[in-house]
């Protein structure tokens, strides 16, 4: 959830200052680039809790929470970069978000108790959230703009040309 609460204090903080010079998108993805970069920040001070989501049989369980943080700071950053980029990059976080939720899954489903979170319902309330982490990555980033429409199914085609 610290990512969560890292999203909306950036954004409620950035809107004082940006409600005239950004748009909603705009800020939206730069709140997404801290929540990012903070998290991976916090993948390097304090790794316990980012280990406890990987099972026992992964090997090097340290070096991949590790490599993630760097992803996850650099996927932060690559946020504020070119808009030419953006929506690439809007597709590669997706797809991280996508590659890091059986990590969620497996601490919901085995029970597994994580440093410095609360057991019981918390870890399955925490599971809803993933998709709208990715929905804002691809929407924050214009990422629909760039998947050729054939690849759409139909029935979505409308919801995500009103979002463009």
């Amino acid at each position: 959830m610290l990512f969560l609460i890292v999203l909306f204090v950036a954004y409620a903080v950035l809107w004082p200052f940006t409600r005239h010079s950004l748009t909603l998108r705009a800020r939206w993805r730069t709140a997404l680039a801290a929540g990012m970069a903070v998290a991976g920040v916090m993948h390097f001070a304090t790794p316990l809790p980012f280990v406890q989501h990987l099972p026992a049989m992964i090997p090097m369980r340290e070096a991949v929470i590790y490599t993630s943080g760097v992803v996850e700071i650099a996927l932060g950053l690559a946020l504020l970069g070119p808009s030419r980029w953006r929506p690439y990059v809007g597709i590669l976080l997706a797809a991280y978000l996508v590659a890091v939720f059986p990590g969620n899954l497996y601490v919901a489903v085995a029970g597994v108790a994580v440093d410095g979170q609360p057991g019981g319902i918390y870890p399955w309330l925490r599971l809803p959230f993933q998709a709208l982490f990715i929905w804002l990555a691809l929407w924050s980033t214009h990422a629909f703009s760039v998947v050729p429409a054939r690849l759409v199914p139909a029935r979505f085609r409308a919801a995500i040309v009103a979002s463009l």
